[in-house]
């Protein structure tokens, strides 16, 4: 307004040159104070279209341990507060607690230390038959526990169990021991197992002090399993249970075949075999490697039916007679790695090229440098290095990258022509899927006895210097990747140094195996491509799949959207589900003689 009276040049203490210069101003601004208005208007209806924030939380669990009468009107309750999924125990929570019915109920709350263990005492219980009840009400990314409720007489006598394992062919033997108020006692036990978070399937009566043999073929195969003891109770002891969580480990067998064992020079060697548990099921999915002494000739992976093939020229291996061998090392923590029996091969020397062949690949290489030259329309770009692997993109954005690893820098041409000579190792560590470095990565290299380890900075750099010489054995792990491992052979002509390693979140490479089983639901398989993760799963769910597969839904939307960091230990888990579900979609699958007659009534010149 006052810009306004300064532009009137009139004398401005006369009312009429104010309310003049006031109207003028009002004129000027009224479009910008239409549009003001307008945006005002339209603020909470855009409000209403913004998009839904969705919470993904950790799934809770309550057990109830042990109830105890202290004095006369006093009684201890302890339990436990755990991770659904992992069986974690989650500490610094709030657990109430409730002692006898609803209108004279004690009631008190307990906070859980280390392990997810609480303990709280309740005064002025009545004696006999009472009901306990747990309730966790749920805190920031916790998901609200099923209250617990059972009914028990805290004056009947403490039962404490024991279970233990030891380690038998083909499995586990299981023993129970049972104290009731610190004596030793012989008591009827119930044992049931599962995977770690999910249900438990009861699968032997036993008694205390009596062995039992747990095998891997009941468990369904090497894996992390919960072994729970339970004990009923009676007229008087309390009811117990004890839980336990072990690993069923399996040796593998690895069985090759060559081709031939004597090769010309020119031929090419084929290796084939197969990785097998001690049940002798495949093992799918497992890296093999081929090597003769300490080099290492080539790489690859098993399939789903656990076999292998390796196709090598023989000029790799040079003139001689060389042993060969394939290193078996499977995904699955439970497997334990193997290595094939060698076997010994013979390359002949090599026979010379014709003259007459050298001279035509001459010619040819002549005519295309020439075309090559005349075709470029700057040709100084050719003397142009390109950047280094740790500063070009790592496929960034991209959602369905499936392989991480090292990717090596290429030597200028004078690197070539010289000796190798360095003994560095240097580059940048990035996640795959958005190209973002990994601050905090561990990489480490192992020559025999020996080893070197160092974590990447804030841009994801490493080096590590004056490597001694040889094939080092290198890993790459981070927190919520999958890790990385392969061989760095020192020194060399410069290819590592600068060099880039990606690592795959653990999230993408669970949502990758659920691509197995979820694929088949959708309306056409294109729209992997196309849908978004969030809508993937959303229509999983709507077409209601079989039990398995909605199981398997559940537990990757946890994974993939959770903001917690995904343990590499899950892709175990996520490939077991995966498993199980294509099984039973195959088991429930409707029987291929049931669609002959839509087929006729589909064909054309026919009427319903």
């Amino acid at each position: 307004m006052g810009v306004g009276l300064l532009r009137v040049g009139r004398r401005v203490d006369r009312p009429y040159d104010i309310r003049r210069a006031i109207t003028s101003g009002v004129r000027r601004l009224a479009p910008l104070i239409a549009l003001a208005v307008l945006g005002l208007a339209l603020a909470p209806r855009a409000a209403l279209r913004a998009a839904p924030t969705i919470e993904i939380k950790a799934q809770t669990q309550l057990r109830l341990e042990r109830v105890r009468m202290v004095d006369d009107a006093a009684v201890e309750v302890t339990g436990t507060l755990t991770d659904r999924l992992t069986g974690d125990g989650i500490d610094g929570q709030r657990v109430w607690v409730r002692i006898g019915s609803d209108g004279s109920a004690a009631r008190s709350f307990a906070t859980t230390r280390d392990g997810g263990k609480f303990t709280t005492t309740l005064r002025g219980v009545e004696p006999g038959t009472q009901t306990i009840a747990l309730d966790f009400g749920g805190a920031g990314f916790l998901e609200r526990a099923d209250p617990v409720e059972t009914s028990t007489d805290p004056a009947r006598a403490q039962v404490a169990l024991l279970l233990e394992s030891q380690e038998a062919p083909g499995g586990v033997t299981l023993t129970v021991s049972a104290t009731v108020d610190g004596e030793p006692d012989e008591l009827p036990i119930q044992l049931s197992h599962g995977p770690p978070g999910g249900d438990l399937r009861r699968f032997a009566d036993t008694r205390t002090g009596k062995p039992v043999r747990f095998t891997r073929a009941m468990a369904g195969g090497p894996g992390t399993q919960r072994i729970r003891a339970t004990f009923a109770g009676d007229g008087g002891k309390q009811a117990a249970t004890a839980e336990i969580t072990l690993e069923l480990g399996s040796a593998t067998t690895t069985a090759m075949k060559v081709s031939a064992t004597s090769l010309a020079f020119e031929d090419e060697l084929v290796v084939t075999g197969a990785v097998t548990d001690e049940e002798g099921k495949p093992v799918p999915r497992a890296a093999v490697t081929l090597t003769t002494g300490d080099r290492r000739l080539a790489q690859g992976a098993t399939g789903e039916g656990g076999a292998y093939r390796f196709a090598v020229k023989a000029e790799l291996f040079g003139q001689g007679q060389f042993g060969v061998r394939v290193r078996a090392e499977p995904s699955n923590a439970a497997l334990r790695p193997s290595d094939s029996p060698p076997a010994i091969i013979k390359i002949a020397p090599p026979q010379p090229v014709p003259v007459s062949y050298t001279i035509a690949a001459f010619i040819a290489t002549a005519l295309a440098a020439g075309g090559f030259f005349t075709a470029r329309a700057r040709p100084w770009q050719r003397f142009r290095r390109p950047a280094p692997p740790a500063e070009a993109a790592a496929n960034a954005g991209d959602a369905e990258q499936e392989g991480g690893g090292l990717v090596v820098n290429k030597p200028g041409l004078v690197s070539t022509l010289r000796r190798a000579s360095d003994d560095g190792f240097s580059g940048a560590v990035r996640d795959t899927v958005r190209g973002r470095p990994v601050e905090g990565a561990a990489v480490s290299l192992v020559l025999g006895d020996a080893a070197r380890e160092v974590s990447t900075a804030a841009d994801g750099s490493f080096a590590l210097e004056r490597l001694a010489p040889g094939e080092h054995r290198a890993e790459v792990a981070a927190p919520g990747h999958v890790t990385e491992r392969f061989v760095v052979s020192i020194p060399h002509r410069g290819e590592l140094r600068g060099v880039r390693i990606d690592l795959v979140p653990v999230r993408e490479r669970v949502f990758q195996l659920y691509r197995r089983a979820a694929e088949p639901v959708l309306p056409e398989p294109r729209l992997w491509g196309i849908w978004s993760p969030r809508q993937i799963v959303e229509h999983v769910r709507a077409q209601r799949p079989t039990p398995a597969l909605a199981t398997l839904t559940d537990f990757v939307e946890e994974v993939y959207f959770s903001p917690r960091l995904a343990a590499e230990s899950l892709l175990a888990q996520a490939a077991e589900r995966v498993d199980l579900a294509i099984r039973e979609r195959a088991q429930t699958a409707p029987a291929p003689a049931a669609a002959a007659p839509a087929a006729e009534r589909a064909r054309p010149g026919t009427s319903s």
